[in-house]
């Protein structure tokens, strides 16, 4: 009887192994090789309009920004990405929200960021270089760029909606 239970037990951990791993190799690709990216090898390109509903609502000073694709594929259903995005000091980014938890690393400058439906810069909160930043799926929010280049990683697809 004993040995019958260890025959069952064994037989269902290996079932129970075998249908997460291939549960988990279902969610989301795992990345089979290590990546490296030097500074040097960074390309910038302008935001591509169709990661936005639309162009920005009027009256913010847009300024210039880019964004580099570290890793993946930020545009891909289930697909983890890295970004860097860069802005001219002064660019205003108006409320809006992602369909995506947004992970946010500030790597230089200052990116002062609010919360909510309405843009006010003295409701924002300065994030200086080395900051990290979770916007939830789903929440708006705001942001000035004060000279930053912020680091934004996500499992796609990303998208930009526009408060109303």
């Amino acid at each position: 009887m004993r040995l019958r239970n260890l025959v069952i037990a064994v037989t269902l951990v290996a079932v129970a192994t075998v249908g997460s791993t291939k549960a988990r190799s279902q969610a989301a690709p795992m990345v089979e090789r290590h990546v490296m990216v030097a500074p040097e090898e960074i390309t910038w390109q302008p935001i591509p309009p169709s990661w936005a509903d639309g162009p920005p609502p009027p009256g913010y000073t847009l300024g210039h920004s880019e964004v580099a694709i570290i890793e993946g594929d930020p545009t891909k259903e289930g697909m983890p990405f890295v970004i860097r995005i860069r802005s001219t000091p002064g660019t205003q980014l108006p409320p809006h929200w992602h369909p995506i938890d947004e992970n946010i690393t500030v790597l230089s400058g200052v990116f002062c960021v609010g919360m909510g439906d309405r843009f006010d810069e003295h409701a924002c909160r300065d994030m200086p270089a080395g900051s990290y930043i979770v916007m939830p799926k789903g929440m708006h929010h705001f942001a000035i760029a004060k000279g930053d280049v912020v680091q934004a990683h996500g499992v796609g697809p990303f998208k930009i909606h526009w408060v109303k």
